[in-house]
């Protein structure tokens, strides 16, 4: 897909959407601990799960890719030294910026040189410079990162952390083009924690967050996409409105544009569709759903352990037509009040495994 040469050129496309915007991304698993950028530092903070039953739930994600076939990128582009725009904020001090060596944080406050920022790893740093995020209206969320954080891994060798980048800038890319301003919450192959995940959008007070996976094991053959959107709860017994719109409107568009794809055996779940997973204390179970303050849901596109559906998602075709289908999504969430379809009402219930992994922050300058 040339998937590399494409992330970069996408990359310089959002920062200067950003920029243009500004007034001057399992993941799906538990709370994660405090970390330091120390590569042998031990973090709870994973997304490898094990299989479980049908009858319990069917999310899950395979092991690491092996050592050989993993690229551990930490940076993806540069912000030019005067991209720091002349307006902004009246205080000064931006939401969120891009440093300049393209990673999005959110800011905390002034320093007498540049700015304090919270890392991907959850540390706090200080950057000279960047490009302004204000007045951000979608945060995506491109699931899993890093060397041991790979997510699963398709029979054709695709890795989830990879193929979750390449869709999500291009949705983003797909956003930007539409006027609404995106960002993500991660630019490369480097880990991000999933509180700074969440705490970048709700510091950025975003519209909307959308976490973008693939999942694994495959289950039973189906003539149809077998996509699931996982979405937060208001109680034990109701779902979130703003956060069930939002899931039903991804799964009605994406759907939709998956079945357009001829010859292909889809996986799908018996209670595939838009759901909520709690766990046995009755809370959410996955931590992209239950950290956030700002409407979330949680997209697993299609099965990447499904061989005729890894061949798909290697494609730029699967790529431009997942990207606009969940542009489309988006888009009716924001502007219109489409209530969305594929709502399953039973819960499922599962307990997520917790795993070690670890986080080495990125450089920021």
């Amino acid at each position: 897909m040339n998937s590399h040469r494409a992330l970069l050129l996408v990359v310089v496309l959002i920062v200067a959407a950003v920029a243009c915007t500004s007034d001057g991304g399992g993941d799906e698993l538990g709370p994660d601990s405090t970390t330091t950028a120390a590569p042998q530092t031990t973090v709870d903070d994973t997304t490898t799960t094990t299989t479980v039953p049908e009858t319990t739930v069917d999310d899950s994600t395979t092991t690491e890719a092996p050592q050989t076939t993993v690229d551990d990128t930490t940076t993806t582009t540069t912000v030019p030294e005067d991209s720091r725009p002349q307006e902004g904020p009246d205080d000064g001090v931006p939401d969120g910026l891009v440093t300049p060596t393209g990673v999005p944080v959110a800011v905390l406050g002034p320093t007498d040189s540049g700015y304090l920022v919270r890392t991907p790893c959850g540390n706090t740093a200080e950057v000279s410079k960047g490009v302004w995020i204000n007045g951000a209206e979608v945060v995506i969320d491109p699931g899993h990162g890093g060397p041991v954080d790979t997510g699963a891994v398709g029979p054709n060798g695709l890795i989830e952390r990879d193929l979750n980048l390449t869709l999500g800038l291009a949705v983003i890319e797909e956003l930007t083009s539409r006027g609404i301003s995106a960002v993500s919450t991660r630019t490369g192959g480097y880990p991000t924690l999933l509180s700074v995940r969440s705490l970048l959008a709700d510091d950025l007070g975003v519209e909307a967050l959308v976490s973008i996976h693939h999942n694994a094991p495959t289950w039973a053959t189906s003539t149809f996409p077998g996509s699931e959107v996982f979405i937060q709860s208001e109680s034990v017994s109701l779902a979130r409105a703003d956060s069930a719109r939002l899931g039903g409107l991804l799964y009605e568009e994406i759907t939709a544009a998956l079945a357009t794809f001829d010859n292909v055996s889809w996986s799908r779940s018996a209670s595939a569709g838009v759901l909520r997973v709690l766990s046995s204390r009755g809370t959410d179970a996955y931590g992209m759903i239950v950290r956030p303050e700002v409407p979330t849901a949680l997209v697993e596109y299609g099965y990447l352990s499904n061989p005729s559906e890894a061949a798909l998602f290697a494609t730029d075709e699967y790529i431009e037509v997942a990207a606009g289908a969940t542009a489309d999504a988006i888009d009716a969430y924001l502007h219109t009040e489409r209530p969305g379809t594929g709502f399953v009402q039973r819960p499922r219930i599962y307990d997520p495994q917790r795993a070690p992994s670890f986080c080495e922050d990125p450089a920021l300058e």
